[in-house]
């Protein structure tokens, strides 16, 4: 617990550190290279989430995450995700999470810097990255999960006698 506790501190520093340093070093809307012809920098806000699905309604996210924090910290405290590799996704997807409704009361909008060059994509942080990875991770541990509980009770039904 001590391990997922020291990530969850680790992904938010991480992404304060980033977006505190864009904040001082950038004006909104600059460009700088960061990997060239893969991602740059671009200072930018969004009021909304992914792809700036509901924009302007901060209240929607000031509510809703917190309570969805606490629902998730809840189940994680009374055993529902059992296996490491689902708790360390959760714990990316709820830190990251937390890193952004943190944005959203101390600016009223998300800060964020990253962009894919070689497409066209949203702009992201920090945060969006390790919400992203986490909910892709927990997905995939979820079906891993279900897969060898299947097996496991095809094994029995094949192991066990008939009468």
């Amino acid at each position: 617990m001590l391990k997922l506790a020291l990530f969850a501190i680790g992904v938010f520093a991480l992404d304060r550190i980033v977006k505190i340093w864009v904040l001082a070093n950038f004006t909104m809307g600059e460009v700088r290279p960061f990997i060239p012809g893969f991602v740059q920098f671009r200072y930018t806000r969004n009021t909304g989430m992914a792809f700036s699905f509901l924009a302007d309604h901060q209240w929607v996210f000031l509510v809703f995450v917190p309570l969805v924090l606490i629902g998730l910290g809840v189940a994680f405290k009374r055993g529902a995700f059992p296996c490491f590799v689902q708790q360390l996704a959760l714990v990316a997807v709820m830190a990251g999470g937390f890193g952004n409704w943190v944005d959203r009361i101390l600016y009223g909008s998300v800060v964020d810097m990253f962009e894919f060059t070689f497409m066209r994509f949203a702009i992201f942080n920090v945060a969006d990255i390790f919400i992203t990875c986490g909910a892709i991770l927990f997905f995939i541990a979820y079906l891993v999960g279900e897969h060898r509980k299947k097996d496991q009770v095809t094994q029995v039904t094949e192991e066990t006698p008939s009468e």
